[in-house]
């Protein structure tokens, strides 16, 4: 019987056994308040799939402090990369790291999913690519104490001979007093369950679940993981079906939202599938993020909770599920009245989570949280590179428990002669009054090089078909607008070259997409090809955006006190097939920095015939038509020989 159709009992304390009798350097008595450890437990451990069983498994043990050390934040990074021999995943499928067991080998299975990733469409990513992606998991930490078994689940059928990834799995944990003292955990609904099959009704499965608090409890918190998946007759429910949940807890409703999370923003881009595409509380590339609701609860009699799923039916072919996880964990109150932390650094950063945004010389961005008993309604923040720090006085309503980003005014100065340095935040003074616990008020992150361009340069913006969905935006360090065009101002299949001058200084470049499907993007081919670029006033290149953007590109540059920065040598010359799958006839746009004498060619995918040939004179940039609908369907290769340097694109013919 599950445990969402089970009366739960009342909560006992966890106790986990140790299995060592020597204890490492994580043992609490040498550590301090602050102290960061890092257990990893999956190592660059190359994984594939299971075409046989859709599921395979990787089971890892890991040592973690002995239950002495108390946890202040327990965050889990997870790293993909493609793996040495081998392409890197084709299909975005499920992957769940999972708690197995802790305590030994014979310890009873706990099943617990510590956080789920969806994995990329990783098929056109280089050898060399990696990306990092981190979720709080502090809700478990109770858990993680001496020896547990920590487990990589990769979902799909995709075949294992020539494609898989290489996965890290790292917790950090900072040690110190925890904000609020835990006392247990239940297990609330795990499991897939179908949707819109009147033989299986949702409502059925989900059943209301009655919990007692443990004795000192004030409140629970609700934590849940839950994506939808299958694509319907119906709807495509319930990967791309926009459903609203509802939680109610003694039958109150008290939490309602719709699952669903927009993709165009994906820091990881581009990738080769339907990346851009909205999505059921998921995106391909992505963490999985938990909904987590805190609720105040009497532990003298039974509560009451439910989840609730917005009807629906599918008479016909019902194939639509939700991947649901759900826990309930139980604390006291915090223990400090004024306790507030800064919880991240988004910009500057060098994060591959927040390599969208980055690098910037202005504006920074930072995420504090509020972990005392009284809302916070001040702090004081310092902050910047190296002497002359900065300093903002935020004033706001932040309950416990809550989180909030801060933009912070005024520019960030550069680190050292190769722009790289260490920017550094301090909170003081939450409410007017000292920080009870200040081990958490401090964190650095590494700033990063920040483009540099000419005063006077010239925004080449080639628009596509879909324009009214695009506009730019020029702004200075203070969000002041330099130079805009909106869309109405957009002609479609038109070539604008704007010739902008910025003083010496910090700027932001925008350049939107509202329907998230940027200036290129093989699925919708009748949109068209359009393009964004820096260029110096000899037409020469100094930024090329990939097209296929998603919703934005979000470009922080420099003017003036310096060498502008070109790109290197292997950007040019621009290549880039429109559509690369076609039914036999593409255009390419080429760009060369000069007029260039170039040979542009196809060839079948073994290279044994050459299928196109053109020969360009003197040419420096352009749309050049490439017909191959005598050829048959198939892998070809277009390849640009220009001054010794040959330029390969993959295209594909598909009728």
């Amino acid at each position: 019987m599950s445990p969402a159709q089970t009366m739960l009992k009342r909560t006992t304390k966890i106790a986990l056994s140790s299995l060592v009798a020597v204890l490492y350097l994580t043992s609490r008595s040498v550590a301090a308040d602050g102290d960061v450890r890092h257990v990893i437990s999956h190592d660059r451990v190359l994984v594939v799939t299971d075409p046989s069983d859709g599921s395979n498994s990787y089971p890892k043990w890991a040592l973690f402090p002995d239950s002495s050390a108390e946890y202040r934040k327990v965050t889990l990074w997870i790293t993909y990369e493609c793996p040495d021999s081998l392409h890197c995943g084709e299909w975005d499928y499920i992957d769940q790291v999972m708690l197995r067991r802790n305590g030994g080998e014979s310890a009873k299975p706990r099943n617990i999913e510590l956080a789920r990733m969806i994995s990329p469409y990783g098929w056109r990513f280089g050898s060399d690519w990696s990306f990092q992606w981190h979720v709080d998991i502090t809700d478990f930490a109770l858990l993680l104490h001496d020896s547990v078994e920590i487990e990589f689940i990769h979902t799909g059928y995709e075949s294992n001979a020539d494609r898989g990834w290489k996965v890290t799995l790292d917790f950090e944990i900072s040690e110190g007093r925890p904000s609020m003292r835990p006392l247990g955990f239940d297990t609330l609904w795990c499991g897939s369950f179908p949707y819109g099959d009147t033989a299986q009704p949702i409502e059925n499965l989900l059943k209301p679940i009655r919990f007692y608090g443990p004795v000192g409890s004030e409140f629970a918190r609700v934590r849940i993981h839950q994506t939808g998946h299958g694509m319907d007759d119906s709807a495509n429910c319930a990967e791309f079906c926009r459903k609203y949940r509802q939680l109610f807890f003694n039958d109150t409703l008290f939490a309602q939202r719709f699952l669903w999370r927009e993709c165009g923003d994906n820091p990881l881009y581009p990738q080769s599938g339907t990346w851009i595409f909205d999505r059921a509380n998921w995106c391909p590339g992505a963490v999985v993020y938990p909904d987590q609701y805190d609720l105040p609860i009497d532990n003298s009699r039974a509560q009451l909770i439910d989840l609730q799923m917005e009807p629906y039916v599918n008479p016909n072919k019902p194939s639509a599920n939700w991947q649901i996880y759900s826990f309930l964990f139980y604390y006291e109150a915090p223990w400090a009245r004024n306790d507030v932390s800064i919880e991240e650094i988004v910009a500057p950063s060098r994060l591959t989570e927040y390599s969208r945004m980055n690098p910037v010389c202005g504006q920074p961005r930072i995420v504090i949280k509020n972990n005392g008993r009284d809302t916070l309604r001040s702090v004081n923040i310092e902050y910047g590179v190296g002497d002359g720090p900065q300093t903002f006085g935020w004033i706001g309503s932040l309950a416990t428990n809550a989180a909030t980003e801060i933009v912070l005014p005024g520019r960030i100065p550069m680190g050292d002669a190769n722009g790289f340095g260490q920017f550094a935040v301090a909170l003081d003074s939450p409410n007017g009054m000292d920080d009870e616990y200040p081990a958490d008020n401090r964190m650095r992150s590494q700033t990063a090089w920040t483009p540099r361009y000419p005063e006077t340069f010239i925004l080449a913006i080639k628009t596509n078909r879909d324009s009214m969905q695009n506009s730019y935006r020029i702004t200075d360090a203070d969000g002041n607008i330099v130079r805009e065009r909106t869309a109405r101002q957009l002609a479609a299949n038109t070539l604008y070259l704007d010739t902008l001058t910025c003083d010496s200084g910090c700027y932001r470049l925008q350049v939107e997409d509202t329907a998230g499907d940027g200036l290129d993007f093989w699925f919708n081919i009748d949109g068209g090809y359009g393009y964004a670029r820096i260029l110096d006033m000899d037409g020469r290149l100094v930024r090329s955006f990939t097209s296929d953007f998603g919703c934005n590109i979000d470009e922080w540059f420099l003017t003036g006190g310096g060498s502008v920065t070109y790109p290197p040598d292997s950007v040019l010359p621009i290549v880039q097939p429109f559509p690369p799958r076609n039914q036999g006839k593409c255009e390419v746009d080429l760009f060369f920095d000069r007029p260039t004498d170039a040979i542009l060619r196809v060839v079948t995918e073994d290279s044994s015939r050459t299928v196109f040939n053109q020969a360009l004179i003197s040419f420096k940039e352009g749309l050049v038509p490439v017909d191959l609908s005598g050829e048959p369907d198939g892998i070809y290769w277009l390849k640009v020989d220009a001054d010794g340097k040959i330029v390969t694109r993959r295209i594909r013919l598909k009728r």
